[in-house]
């Protein structure tokens, strides 16, 4: 029986564990005090944990045909019975997966019952400082300088997002040691930050609008939803979907800016919808044209934006005056020079190349019984489950790799 050491007790690692250990000794390693820390955070305390709709669409990455791979249908189905088999129910809304008690604890404490239920043993305040491996065996030595010897390990560290659960990007640093190629790490899934003197009057504004991503003057993405208008930039979902493309290109030092259409759901132009409002509120003023449709705070923006004072009439308003204050409420831009630090960031951007693993089992091409999981790789998804779903996914398949 091979020994098998799994370093990081988040989702990936703990689900390795539970799939090694049915042929394998285990020996799962956390650095923090507890397993599973950030699961608690995960779905603001709810524990988004699947998608009805995982396909590589939702996730960003170099290498989209390995992710493709591993994201197979076959693999998701496995692994989401797997879930079920240990006790996670369901709640779906709108095709994001919770559990039915909407508490990510109840997530942490079904694994941690697994865990305990396996027999797996768990050795925490275990941080790694290196990993040696000679004539076909790992040593693995601690901050304590303790050391443990394996036949196999897996490496679900985490990246440096959210450093207080312990993400501190040392798995990059292991593996990069190991030989592996760490691809530049930024932060994902975080807010954008901007500098521009309107941000405190708009501040607090929520807004359901179609934000665009241009890098370079290229439309590159596209999101649609809630946006939250903040002292320094926006934030929302919609927000960090595009942050992590954002902070790659900033990296780059490419030109970054969004266009935001704050009536993404009108079924004709707003020039034309003014024009129609206007003949039926005649000797209206712009202010009370715009009345009950956008909220005052940012309403004010917009006009002084478009230098349109309130008080001013739509048929005073020249052509070229009525096309300016629409293509600002329809096309806001705003210019991005910066991402919230890994503290505000939900995972990264970057990693380990998918082209130094196996698709099929995690299993490092560089080191022979070294896997890697999780959000060490370079993929990162979108809001909505996407991210723990390839923890999931991956760490499944490297503890049955194994």
């Amino acid at each position: 029986m091979s020994k098998i050491i799994i370093i990081g007790a988040g989702p990936s690692g703990i689900i390795a564990a539970l799939q090694a250990v049915k042929k394998h000794e285990v020996i799962l390693l956390e650095r923090n005090e507890q397993c599973g820390k950030k699961i608690l955070l995960t779905g603001n305390g709810k524990c988004n944990y699947w998608n009805e709709k995982i396909d590589v669409t939702k996730y960003q990455t170099d290498d989209v045909n390995i992710l493709e791979k591993i994201l197979d249908k076959t693999n998701q189905e496995n692994v989401f019975e797997y879930l079920e088999s240990i006790g996670i129910y369901p709640r779906v809304k709108n095709g994001y997966y919770y559990p039915y008690s909407n508490q990510a604890s109840s997530i942490r404490k079904i694994l941690l019952s697994e865990l305990k239920r396996q027999k797996i043993e768990i050795i925490t305040d275990f941080k790694v400082e290196n990993i040696y491996y000679e004539n076909k065996k790992f040593l693995i030595t601690s901050n304590h300088g303790k050391v443990l010897q394996a036949d196999k390990i897996i490496l679900a560290t985490g990246s440096k997002a959210t450093p207080k659960t312990g993400s501190d990007g040392s798995g990059y640093i292991l593996a990069s040691k190991l030989g592996h190629t760490v691809n530049t790490v930024t932060p994902a899934l975080s807010p954008l930050i901007a500098k521009e003197n309107f941000l405190k009057d708009w501040n607090g504004v929520r807004a359901e609008v179609k934000i665009s991503l241009y890098i370079n003057d290229k439309k590159i993405k596209e999101e649609t939803g809630e946006i939250q208008l903040t002292n320094y930039g926006i934030s929302g979902i919609c927000t960090f979907n595009i942050s992590g493309i954002v902070s790659k290109n900033l990296k780059l030092n490419n030109d970054v800016y969004v266009k935001i259409n704050f009536f993404p759901y009108f079924n004709s132009d707003f020039y034309n919808f003014l024009e129609i409002r206007n003949k039926k509120m005649k000797d209206h003023t712009i202010e009370e044209l715009l009345e009950s449709i956008i909220n005052y705070k940012l309403m004010f923006v917009l006009l002084k934006k478009a230098n349109i004072n309130k008080s001013d009439k739509w048929d005073d308003l020249s052509k070229k005056e009525k096309m300016k204050l629409c293509n600002t409420i329809e096309a806001f831009k705003l210019k991005i020079y910066d991402t919230a630090d890994f503290d505000k960031a939900q995972v990264c951007t970057g990693g380990i190349s998918l082209k130094e693993i196996n698709s099929n089992t995690m299993e490092s091409k560089i080191v022979p019984n070294l896997f890697l999981v999780g959000e060490l790789l370079d993929v990162d998804g979108n809001c909505g489950g996407f991210n723990l779903a390839f923890a999931w996914i991956s760490g499944y398949l490297a503890g049955k790799g194994v």
